[in-house]
């Protein structure tokens, strides 16, 4: 391993997870590890962010993962809901999720998680819905 690599902990971990296969970090702090879930979701090969530690990823982040990758259609439809407002808002014709956007990643915490969607066509904006309990909570939007 090389200065960096011994500088910034770059040494990547592997661990097979029961549900999700074989996962590897993507950020290593002491005992905080930042695992990379590999997964088809809503159409689209995305990267899934998860907490843990060395031995795996953090038991309540998994349950609201597998809850919210077991319902895939309850997603979609809060998504798109959330998505379809601020197209309204700006006072713009929404057709579908799949006609405006390409979903990038979900990032998930103790409390909910995160779906970075980024636009098609136009500014290339990231909207980032977020949801607790299965249901949008808010919308951000990254330029």
């Amino acid at each position: 391993m090389g200065i960096f690599g011994k500088l910034f902990g770059s040494k990547k971990l592997k661990t097979t997870d029961s549900d999700f296969g074989e996962i590897e970090s993507f950020s290593t702090r002491g005992n905080d590890v930042g695992w990379q879930v590999n997964k088809r979701f809503l159409d689209s090969d995305i990267e899934i962010l998860v907490a843990g530690n060395k031995d795996g990823i953090s038991e309540n982040q998994k349950r609201i993962l597998l809850n919210a990758l077991n319902n895939e259609a309850e997603i979609k439809s809060e998504a798109e809901k959330a998505l379809k407002e601020q197209f309204e808002n700006a006072e713009m014709e929404f057709i579908s999720i799949e006609k405006h956007f390409e979903l990038k990643g979900i990032s998930v915490s103790d409390e909910g998680f995160e779906m970075a969607f980024q636009e098609i066509e136009g500014q290339n904006y990231f909207f980032n819905v977020h949801f607790e309990n299965n249901k949008q909570v808010g919308v951000s939007t990254d330029g």
